[in-house]
């Protein structure tokens, strides 16, 4: 607490936010390709100063069960980050990308999108 003239002001440390990397197997992605992107991903949030909570990865074989684990944990958590390598990792998902993207952002969801990451 801080008195500030005369008032009593509560002062509360900004709340970090829930950080969440996703990322899916592409068809000509071997397990190496994969693992540097995933770890590149979690390099870009730490540069900017994000610790990532989870990493959901879709393999060709699940989708879309990391993706919709992955909703069911920012629809139950409030100041959420989402880091991408590219809208390219949101096809197949029923939707067009954009309208994913749009869909992320009328919750408040903040999506970074890192590009080449390997």
């Amino acid at each position: 607490m801080k008195l500030v003239h005369g008032d009593i002001m509560e002062i509360r440390e900004k709340q970090k936010p829930y950080v969440a990397v996703y990322i899916r197997e592409l068809p000509m992605m071997s397990a190496s390709d994969f693992r540097r992107a995933r770890d590149g991903l979690i390099r870009f949030g730490q540069s900017r100063g994000l610790k990532v909570d989870d990493i959901f990865e879709e393999k060709l074989e699940s989708v879309p069960d990391a993706f919709t684990q992955m909703i069911a944990k920012l629809q139950a958590v409030k100041g959420n980050v989402l880091i991408i390598p590219g809208v390219h990792h949101l096809t197949g998902l029923g939707n067009h990308p954009m309208e994913v993207l749009a869909a992320f952002h009328s919750y408040g969801i903040e999506i970074l999108i890192a590009g080449h990451v390997e």
